[in-house]
């Protein structure tokens, strides 16, 4: 029985002792991580990867900032935090210097806020604009652990950059093949943009109602009948469902 007491007495110690020492008491840190979906009409759609491309913009901007959500998990708090990221060089084929800035290891995330961005500045000139051949660049984004923050959720923790300097293919194109928008071309984008401005996001699932979009569809098929439009690489005539040599 004294034995057992003093067990006891020598537990309650040492509990109290460590509640004592603030050293000993653990807080979690928060984390940060990639974002990787967005809500569609109340659909959660992920993604894998963010697209920037030189493709939309005039052929004289030879440099842009490309932008990576990154979000919080935990509590916003009122001062700034920094958290790490590394470049995976073995998943990229970008090139600093040559497609991309340097982007710095230790990166701020600002006060107050739940979610914020990894800007990357891109760079044009070593990038082919061909629609054929459809150069892509990668630069594969890692989060690392910081003095701040951990690592917030496994599936976020990497985040491919993908960089081109054609119009490629958006993401809604696909979605209304059955509408009758038929086959991609950078040509046919580019009228469907000057019709009205929901066709110039090409991360949206889905621009507009497809009962509106089959009246623009319809109108890209009377331009194409009657302005002549060709493909500047292969010189052939672009219609609705056809390339015409």
């Amino acid at each position: 029985m004294k034995r057992l007491l003093l067990l006891i007495y020598a537990l309650v110690l040492l509990i109290t002792s460590c509640s004592k020492d603030p050293g000993l008491s653990y807080t979690e840190k928060d984390g940060v991580y990639f974002a990787y979906s967005y809500m569609n009409y109340k659909t959660v759609i992920e993604y894998d990867s963010v697209l920037y491309s030189f493709g939309m913009l005039e052929e004289t901007k030879m440099k842009d900032t490309a932008k990576l959500l990154v979000k919080l998990m935990g509590k916003a708090v009122d001062k700034d935090r920094f958290y790490r990221i590394s470049i995976d060089a073995d998943s990229s084929t970008a090139v600093e210097g040559l497609h991309y800035e340097s982007v710095a290891p230790l990166q701020k995330f600002r006060a107050n806020r739940l979610v914020d961005t990894l800007k990357v500045v891109v760079l044009r000139g070593n990038l082919g604009s061909s629609h054929l051949t459809r150069e892509m660049k990668r630069i594969y984004f890692k989060i690392k652990q910081s003095d701040d923050f951990n690592v917030g959720i496994n599936k976020g923790e990497r985040m491919p950059l993908l960089i081109n300097n054609y119009l490629s293919e958006p993401k809604w194109w696909e979605t209304y093949l059955s509408s009758g928008l038929n086959y991609y071309h950078p040509e046919k984008w580019k009228v469907l943009m000057k019709f009205h401005d929901s066709f110039k996001n090409p991360n949206s699932d889905y621009p507009m109602d497809r009962n509106l979009v089959n009246a623009y569809f319809n109108s890209l098929r009377s331009y194409l009948d009657d302005n002549p439009t060709y493909d500047k690489e292969t010189n052939e005539r672009v219609l609705m469902d056809r390339l015409v040599k």
